[in-house]
């Protein structure tokens, strides 16, 4: 029993009789004339055609049904002989259900009053038993092997016809899916944003709502004859002429390009193309789709114009206010060298804070020309093998008085000579001086530390570290912006970071900062002891430099 249960419960099997969409359906005369046709061949007054599913019989047809059936169309397992048929696979023939010790207490024979009962299985095209095609007499009947053999061409007839429903139901279902997704596919196509487009015979076969959009012209409009030439510029028509015959002919399957259209009202646009070749309905075809970056391109224009207004300052910062700033600068240290007369305390004070303010702008101008030589890619490197560690002790020399001033004893740790890495030991100092020189300003009067040690990777890693108030948490992404300076009463540019990191970057390395509020800061410097493939190794030309 419990084999016979799994086989009638197989997902397989069942999945099988509800693709046939017979179940729970109405009589038809295709199913009615086959059983008609067996209870006349086998003299018997009731067949019928029972599909079993896991729980229960349904007949889809049945002749001269029993009183105790009449109007039925259904049964439980427990009133079928039928799923015995479908849980053996095998044809089940029984002259005498009353003489059989295991039929003979069925409700089939005492209650319904069935004595004689023959029953074929219905075996769909991939093997699975959906049912019995069966015979059934109140009385015993010595079944003949004419009977049973018309009786299995009968089953083999309802099998077949399963079979038809089952495909016809498939094919239903698939032309029911291919609708929806036929529908689903125009709905993306006519309501993308992107341009779509179909070009064959030398026209546009297809084109959805947002390629007419683009130009100005309504669909019909972008479809007629001619309307190619409309809608691209007259100078670059014949390149998208070239590229449309060579991508029929096969030369370029795929191409990728920007050309330049004019809309309906005279304006022109730029429009980036994705095509490929395709065959429809036995013909060579275009399909592609168009992105109107006509926006992007305007933009792009405009950043180029203030790229170029920016540069067009930074070169006037350089000639036109780097001159005058020098010369004032000249003129305070004649001034407090005592080469004109000795100044008076005030005179000297006066003096002093304009060369404090002389110096700060000059810094200014310098990190405004490194920045922009940073930003258009123009400022080269020369990397050369150097010692980090000599460049580190001349830094930490150069500062010393001025950690004095500010009353922060310098600590250096060498972790062993030489510390070689591939650099441009003039950028170096420059990101060594600006380091050292926040440590200093920020430190808060108290001990710094600077450290040198090889990394893993063979480079080498510079530690600059005070103990000043820290930066916080939410502060330390701002710290690399341009401009941006978080202290306050402490003169400077905010620019020194963010060039820094962008010189540790063009050299291959980078900067890295730990800090917390009230722990200080410390900040990381890794160079590469190789360097970077893509590094540039010629040297600024002198004029640069000295600009």
């Amino acid at each position: 029993m419990t084999h016979a249960a799994d086989v009638l419960r197989d997902p397989a099997r069942l999945a099988a009789l509800a693709d046939t969409g017979l179940a729970d359906t109405p009589p038809e005369e295709a199913f009615d004339r086959l059983t008609r046709l067996a209870a006349r061949l086998l003299g018997t007054p009731s067949a019928l055609l029972s599909l079993v599913d896991g729980s229960r019989q349904f007949f889809k047809s049945i002749h001269g049904a029993p009183p105790a059936l009449a109007g039925v169309t259904e049964t439980p397992l427990s009133y079928s002989i039928c799923a015995r048929v479908v849980a053996s696979g095998r044809p089940l023939v029984v002259p005498d259900l009353a003489a059989d010790p295991e039929l003979a207490s069925h409700p089939l024979v005492t209650q319904v009053g069935v004595r004689a009962y023959a029953g074929y299985p219905v075996v769909a095209a991939g093997g699975q038993v959906l049912g019995s095609f069966c015979v059934c007499d109140t009385r015993p009947h010595a079944w003949g092997a004419a009977e049973l053999a018309a009786l299995a061409d009968l089953a083999a007839l309802a099998a077949e016809e399963a079979e038809r429903r089952r495909a016809g139901a498939e094919l239903t279902r698939a032309e029911r899916l291919l609708r929806d997704s036929e529908g689903w596919f125009r709905s993306l196509v006519e309501q993308s944003i992107m341009a779509i487009y179909c070009y064959q015979d030398g026209h546009f076969r297809y084109v959805n709502p947002r390629f007419a959009e683009i130009f100005g012209y309504t669909v019909d409009e972008m479809q007629a004859p001619g309307a190619l030439r409309q809608v691209v510029h007259p100078d670059d028509f014949g390149r998208v002429a070239d590229n449309i015959r060579a991508r029929l002919g096969g030369e370029i399957p795929t191409i990728r390009y920007t050309l330049r259209g004019i809309r309906s009202n005279g304006e022109m646009l730029y429009l980036e193309v994705h095509g490929t070749r395709s065959i429809v309905e036995g013909r060579p075809a275009l399909i592609g789709v168009g992105y109107d970056i006509t926006d992007r391109v305007r933009a792009e224009r405009d950043r180029e114009a203030a790229m170029a207004s920016r540069d067009r300052f930074y070169a006037m910062a350089s000639h036109e206010l780097r001159t005058p700033v020098s010369t004032v600068m000249l003129y305070n240290d004649l001034l407090l060298g005592g080469m004109c007369e000795p100044l008076a305390p005030q005179q000297r004070e006066a003096v002093e804070r304009s060369q404090t303010s002389a110096r700060h702008l000059l810094d200014l101008i310098n990190d405004l020309l490194d920045l922009s030589k940073l930003e258009a890619g123009r400022l080269d490197v020369r990397l050369e093998a150097l010692d980090v560690a000599g460049v580190v002790e001349e830094v930490f020399a150069e500062l010393t008085p001025m950690a004095a001033e500010h009353g922060s004893p310098l600590a250096l740790e060498v972790e062993r000579r030489p510390l070689q890495v591939a650099g441009d030991g003039r950028r170096i100092r420059q990101i060594l001086l600006n380091l050292l020189s926040n440590a200093i300003k920020f430190g808060a009067g108290r001990p710094i530390r600077v450290r040198c040690a090889a990394t893993e990777g063979g480079g080498v890693a510079v530690d600059v570290s005070d103990q000043g108030a820290g930066i916080p948490a939410e502060d330390l992404p701002r710290i690399w912006d341009d401009f941006v300076q978080l202290g306050e009463g402490h003169p400077g540019t905010g620019l020194g970071l963010p060039i820094a990191r962008r010189l540790a970057e063009l050299l291959g390395g980078s900067i890295d900062v730990a800090s917390a509020p009230g722990a200080g800061s410390t900040f990381r410097l890794v160079l590469p002891g190789s360097p970077p493939e893509d590094a540039m190794f010629a040297a600024e030309p002198e004029s640069a430099v000295a600009s």
